[in-house]
């Protein structure tokens, strides 16, 4: 079988290799020089720039359309950095089933590995669509006017005043949005995949569990000791998936908590905006936004709730299996497997926020605060 993490996130993959995110397997030292210099060149300058714009020449009080896609921005320089720093424990974390012990075809649960597959594609093409949609829609706003900056920034006045550099700092704009873009339309999708991933898995140790006494492709009429044995490969297995959850939440909950604050604000600044345009082109890419920022959390949200509900049913798989004619030594290890199972499987974001549809509710709540609050001020 080809390695699960090409079969669900070939694109992502792809598209980080561009951005020098994804650990190249030769050239590792020059990739990852690329890898810093385009995150540095993308971000930095536009990031710093725009910063400086709010806190000392923006009138707080008057936001103007696009500030939205500044705060974005800002965020995101924060939000991408963890990434790059741990490139190569993220490329572990994507592989991590690729290197499981237990053969998933003999044991016919190919068409479960297959739905979440098929899934994760799925979702990670629709979401990247709308990220390049986004760009584009700001790059053609930029190309209508191309006298006036596409962001408010703060620049020196000797930058404003000389055409070269005028363009330079439009071009570094339009190139940190491209930047954000691909990076957002990649990532964020790609951690809602490897949560969905190990759901997955917690569905096949269930199955595995409920059904110990039936014969499959290879066992049949199983002894005590051979249910026994199941049992033991199912703690593995259980153990193994703990592990990943661990391994996933070090590489991105600082990535995931600051993607929750940018999505509060820049939700915010949209909503304030859209209450006050005319619907045509300007409408309907600030809609497209606010869309794809709602499912940039909206994947997290999800798929960690389905996370904590799949691993809290263990216990409830392995009461439904025919328990009772076990030998007291499998009774003896389900119990113990079921006391282990009853704390869930938890990620959170900076140690703060679990990854829920509870929280995405709470997102929802301060990002209409948040828009009382520019109503008020405005």
């Amino acid at each position: 079988m080809e390695r699960v993490a090409d079969l669900s996130f070939s694109l992502n993959i792809s598209v980080l290799k561009i951005i020098g995110i994804y650990p190249l397997d030769n050239y590792k030292t020059v990739h990852k020089v690329y890898a810093y210099v385009i995150y540095i060149v993308a971000m930095i300058p536009v990031a710093i720039c725009g910063l400086l714009h709010f806190t000392c020449t923006a009138d707080l009080t008057n936001f103007k359309n696009n500030d939205f896609v500044m705060i974005g921005i800002i965020f995101y320089t924060i939000k991408f950095l963890p990434c790059l720093i741990k490139r190569n424990k993220m490329k572990h974390c994507i592989h991590y089933y690729d290197h499981f012990d237990y053969n998933f075809e003999t044991l016919d649960y190919q068409k479960i590995i297959e739905e979440c597959i098929s899934t994760c594609r799925r979702n990670s093409k629709i979401f990247f669509i709308g990220c390049v949609a986004a760009v584009i829609g700001f790059i053609g706003q930029t190309l209508v006017n191309l006298e006036q900056l596409s962001l408010d920034i703060w620049l020196p006045k000797v930058v404003q005043e000389k055409p070269l550099y005028f363009y330079s700092a439009q071009f570094l704009i339009v190139t940190a949005t491209t930047y954000s873009g691909l990076f957002c339309g990649t990532i964020d999708p790609l951690m809602g995949g490897l949560c969905y991933h190990a759901t997955t898995q917690i569905r096949i140790v269930k199955e595995i569990l409920q059904h110990l006494d039936q014969p499959r492709s290879v066992l049949k009429d199983k002894e005590a000791k051979e249910i026994f044995n199941e049992i033991k490969k199912s703690i593995r297995h259980h153990q193994t998936i703990q592990n990943f959850v661990q391994e996933f939440q070090d590489c991105f909950s600082a990535v995931m908590f600051t993607q929750f604050i940018a999505s509060t604000l820049v939700m915010g600044f949209l909503c304030f905006q859209l209450s006050r345009m005319k619907v045509g082109l300007n409408f309907l890419t600030a809609t497209n936004d606010l869309i794809t920022i709602g499912f940039q959390i909206l994947f997290y949200c999800y798929y960690g709730t389905l996370l904590i509900e799949e691993s809290k049913s263990l216990s409830d798989a392995i009461y439904m299996s025919r328990w009772y004619e076990y030998d007291v030594q499998s009774k003896k290890a389900l119990i113990l497997f079921m006391e282990r199972s009853k704390k869930p499987m938890i990620v959170t974001a900076g140690k703060l926020l679990q990854l829920s549809l509870e929280t995405f509710t709470v997102i929802l709540k301060r990002t209409y605060s948040f828009l009382a609050v520019l109503e008020n001020y405005s």
